[in-house]
């Protein structure tokens, strides 16, 4: 049976001493990827002999991860996770629930693991948030990045951390009415309506629009990137006053992409998506999508170990700085941020127009974004 962290930090802090985690350590959560390969993180499903385990669990196999790996591999690095005796790791399930269910069953067997972090294919599925309140029963710390679970299970979590995705729908919804002021029929496509960060997206969007604006439908893949384009090819087909193709998830951009260019529509389209897979920068580069609203997944998987750690090291004074507001309603989530990419010329797009969602979102041309990712060593966010 998993002891109890802090029986496990006991045992460790004879021939380890913990790191703190500092100021530094949190501006960090901004900061480039290391290369230092005696800190490097490992894929969650690879033990290292004498390390305990923080994993990260996402919820399907897509490059919007990477820039998450690159965020746990710094606080390895800049935490010091190998001199506690500790490591973190990302492990990818299926697309599927039951994929996620029995890998959070094999956690449960494995002696190594102190800490999950989950990106629920479900926010309300009973036999997920049966499997984590198993785990959290065992002295394991539960969290969730990404995507939340449904309120009523957030007892089985700590904490969350993440973007706001219904202030991101809303978001993309203002982006949207900004570019086609003279409203017009969408479609919104996404690989999951099950996950509560897609439920949020299509909300905020919806309601950020407005009435002017008339939802189709929303489109689900199930994750798979065939379907994701056959799914705009039809939308088109069967509405000829469709005018706005609206990407959920990373993968749904360059999808829509395809078959915009294939069907030569570009002109009709307007088309706003989430995140910026590497393919999507280059074709926003190539005008082909009018704006993009990013997150931060290297904050998400940098935090969410940076807290793990702070939690297992009992270095309170991290957690207080982290989630100043634990205990209260709301308190135990921690927003990552979000950019709205647009191209370098001829956008409709201001920055005024997103003043009412406040510092945490950051209004940036397509070059500037570049920058930013090639300063922190990013092919992708």
């Amino acid at each position: 049976m998993l002891r109890k962290p802090t029986v496990v930090l006991s045992l460790l802090m004879g021939s380890f001493l913990f790191a703190g985690c500092t100021d530094s350590g949190s501006k960090a959560s901004t900061a480039g990827k290391s290369t230092s390969p005696a800190n490097a993180s490992v894929e969650s499903t690879g033990k290292v002999a004498g390390l305990k385990r923080i994993v990260l669990l996402n919820n399907t196999d897509s490059p919007f991860w990477d820039a998450a790996r690159a965020g746990i591999s710094k606080a390895v690095a800049d935490l010091k996770l190998v001199e506690a005796g500790l490591t973190a790791g990302m492990d990818t399930n299926d697309g599927t629930d039951q994929g996620q269910i029995e890998k959070l069953r094999q956690y449960g067997t494995q002696s190594d693991i102190v800490a999950v972090v989950i990106s629920p294919t479900s926010a309300s599925n009973p036999a997920v948030a049966d499997e984590l309140k198993k785990l959290k029963a065992k002295g394991i710390i539960i969290g969730c990045f990404d995507s939340d679970l449904d309120e009523k299970l957030r007892s089985y979590r700590e904490f969350y951390v993440g973007t706001d995705n219904e202030k991101g729908g809303k978001v993309l919804g203002t982006a949207a009415k900004n570019l086609k002021i003279d409203g017009g029929e969408y479609v919104q496509f996404v690989g999951l309506d099950s996950q509560l960060n897609a439920i949020q997206r299509m909300d905020g969007f919806t309601a950020a629009v407005g009435s002017k604006y008339k939802q189709i439908a929303r489109r689900i893949d199930d994750t798979d990137r065939q379907r994701a384009r056959d799914n705009v090819r039809q939308s088109i087909d069967q509405n000829p006053n469709l005018s706005i193709l609206v990407g959920i998830w990373s993968y749904n951009a360059p999808a829509i992409v395809d078959v915009v260019k294939e069907r030569k529509l570009r002109e009709k389209m307007t088309i706003v998506t989430f995140d910026a897979e590497q393919l999507a920068i280059q074709q926003m580069g190539d005008g082909m999508i009018d704006a993009m609203v990013v997150q931060n997944p290297f904050g998400m998987g940098y935090d969410s170990v940076r807290y793990c750690f702070a939690k297992l090291g009992k270095d309170d004074k991290t957690v207080k700085e982290m989630f100043p507001n634990m205990g209260t309603p709301g308190g135990d989530i921690l927003d990552t941020g979000l950019k709205v990419v647009i191209p370098d010329t001829g956008s409709a797009l201001k920055a005024e127009m997103f003043t009412e969602f406040g510092t945490g979102v950051e209004f940036i041309s397509m070059s500037k974004f570049q920058e930013w990712l090639k300063k922190y060593g990013l092919t992708s966010s």
